[in-house]
């Protein structure tokens, strides 16, 4: 169930059509059977079901569909088996409105969003494995590659932030994650390291 203040902010986003706001997991699984859903802001603790029943119904229904997941869980192993069903975002209940404006607006765009104190979750999770320094080129993610193009271009985190619809300490928490992996200490180390391993075209 959207928030008045969101419904009002998603009416204020270019091209927005018709929103649906639902109270409960049957009356959303019946609006999608019956009406062509681009966007689903989907709370996982619904009255008469738990949330995540509704991604994969979702899915079959309509493969094109692209749903945030706003939740208040904190077990990491949950967070992740959420993410595996292939959502395109995931955002805590504990941030506000504001940020998820941003998901919702950054899905649109055609990225994916993840909210800053899931990523800390995710990054403080033992079982989050550093890859060795001579594969990293393998497998620093694609938002991690396009951070380090902007940084490369010398812009800021905070242009960085504002260009992807994303928050500042988003973009430090890649950047931070990526001198581990390259195993690096500053900015002009990861710079050095990227062209190096060719990471970035000269």
């Amino acid at each position: 169930m959207l928030s008045t203040l969101i419904e009002r902010q998603l009416e204020g986003i270019q091209d927005v059509g018709t929103i649906y706001n639902v109270k409960n997991g049957a009356e959303a699984l019946k609006c999608f059977k019956t009406n062509y859903i681009d966007f689903v802001l989907l709370d996982l603790l619904l009255p008469d079901m738990e949330g995540v029943q509704l991604i994969p119904k979702f899915k079959e229904i309509n493969g094109n569909t692209k749903i945030i997941v706003v939740s208040a869980e904190s077990d990491i192993t949950k967070i992740k088996n959420v993410a595996k069903l292939g959502i395109d975002a995931y955002v805590s209940k504990m941030n506000n409105d504001q940020q998820i404006l941003k998901a919702i607006k950054s899905v649109k765009n055609g990225k994916r969003f993840i909210s800053d104190d899931i990523l800390e979750l995710l990054f403080s999770d033992d079982h989050f494995e550093v890859m060795p320094t001579s594969h990293s080129q393998k497998f620093l993610t694609k938002r991690e590659v396009e951070i380090l193009e902007y940084i490369a271009q010398e812009m800021t985190s905070k242009q960085i932030a504002d260009l992807l619809l994303i928050s500042r300490h988003t973009v430090e928490t890649h950047k931070r994650r990526m001198m581990q992996k390259l195993k690096v200490t500053n900015t002009a180390g990861l710079i050095k390291a990227a062209y190096d391993k060719q990471l970035l075209k000269s």
